[in-house]
């Protein structure tokens, strides 16, 4: 058969298990949200194009190709959701109903560079923003919260990586210092990380091309760039985060790819996805509001994403939540098998049944193939009796079941 239609490179289709894992992982999510009382916004895929050149930087990857821009307008697909919830509490003016802030997202987000592996046109971001306090304990649960939905998805081999950049004059010392160190291995560098150590140094630790990040894994980097506040805000967070008894590693080479990042940063990696290993990131960005004309405004998030956790949970089995049976049906009793499915369910189990006119044996193979662990078998004769047959697939064993006792029967053989 010809293919004449694929899917636009750069995006994926969510097949029958994807979709389910991407359940899994909103559901995941939500359940942590609400432990943490953060509240949901649900804002528009188009914004103005520059939002994200003010917000995100210039010099950043995401402005210099990755934005998806509508063809004669300055609207783009949105690449990332932070500078986006700036600019709906800007827009709202926020500040005069409360002074501060905890929100979550969950959805798509864009980019235009060439796809790869791990790096989609189209992707899913599930994010958290706290906005309008600049306090230590606030980055601690914020990075608790990111971990707990990756530790409550399944994922096993992951890493939080860890660093400080310090305050707006903290950046540019360490700026300085990075191409000072860096000028006698320039021609080293990529053509475009031989551009970036002249108008943003700190982008050339973000290259994630092997010969680049070989020069910048000699550089000698330490906290000696934070000033007395930054250097005590990072220590008390680093504090905390060991009585939580969360395990960490400072990476003094973490800057995250974009502009608005100040003290604060981190990513959630994982070894089960080769280069682009980073499940999520987030970090502190006091300076984002400024620099989108505003007053300064203290925020920390961080966004995680859903393709990348997808990829590292190899083996995923989604746990039941509510039992659920398979209604096959001997003889001419679309009807009774209709009804009884509509009975099950407004019993709160869940089920399913045949559409298409197969025989029994088709249907018991159709049942197994789908997963189905509990079958009711429903016949002319089970029918007269008011009666039912429950089969149990895992061991083969079946027993005849009265239809008033069906629904306490199916929750007691789901539990063993």
């Amino acid at each position: 058969m010809k293919k004449e239609y694929s899917n636009v490179r750069g995006t994926i289709d969510f097949s029958e298990r994807e979709a389910l894992i991407y359940e899994y992982l909103r559901e995941k999510s939500l359940k942590f949200f609400k432990l943490y009382q953060y509240q949901q916004l649900i804002l528009p895929l188009l914004e103005e194009e520059s939002l994200f050149i003010k917000g995100v930087g210039q010099g950043t990857d995401i402005v210099q190709g990755q934005m998806m821009k509508i063809e004669g307008k300055s609207i783009v697909l949105r690449p990332e959701a932070t500078a986006q919830i700036v600019r709906h509490y800007l827009q709202h003016r926020l500040d005069k109903k409360n002074n501060f802030y905890k929100f979550f997202y969950i959805g798509p987000m864009f980019r235009g560079e060439r796809p790869q592996k791990g790096r989609l046109r189209q992707f899913n971001h599930i994010g958290a923003e706290a906005v309008g306090s600049n306090s230590f304990y606030l980055d601690a649960e914020i990075i608790k919260l990111a971990l707990d939905i990756v530790n409550a998805a399944g994922i096993e081999k992951k890493e939080l990586q860890i660093n400080s950049l310090g305050c707006a004059q903290d950046k540019k010392k360490s700026a300085k210092k990075i191409k000072n160190d860096l000028a006698k291995d320039k021609k080293k560098l990529c053509s475009n990380c031989q551009k970036r150590l002249e108008r943003n140094p700190l982008r050339v630790l973000d290259c994630k091309l092997p010969s680049c990040r070989k020069v910048a894994v000699n550089l000698e980097l330490d906290k000696s760039h934070l000033c007395l506040d930054c250097r005590q805000h990072f220590e008390n967070l680093l504090t905390l985060l060991d009585q939580l008894e969360v395990t960490y590693n400072y990476q003094p080479n973490l800057v995250r790819g974009l502009d608005y990042y100040t003290n604060t940063v981190f990513e959630i990696t994982s070894s089960q996805l080769g280069a682009q290993d980073a499940l999520g990131a987030g970090g502190r960005y006091n300076n984002l509001f400024h620099r989108l004309g505003a007053i300064e405004v203290p925020a920390v998030g961080f966004a995680l994403g859903v393709e990348r956790m997808i990829l590292a949970l190899d083996h995923f089995t989604k746990p039941k939540e509510i039992p659920s049976v398979f209604i096959a049906k001997a003889g001419v009793l679309e009807r009774e098998v209709f009804f009884l499915s509509a009975g099950l369910r407004r019993q709160g189990i869940a089920s399913n049944f045949d559409f298409c006119g197969k025989s029994l044996k088709a249907q018991m193979r159709y049942a197994q193939k789908t997963g189905a662990e509990l079958v009711v078998i429903l016949g002319e004769k089970e029918f007269n009796k008011k009666e039912v047959i429950l089969r149990d697939m895992k061991n083969s064993k079946q027993e005849t079941v009265k239809l008033e006792e069906l629904a306490a029967r199916i929750r007691v053989a789901s539990r063993e």
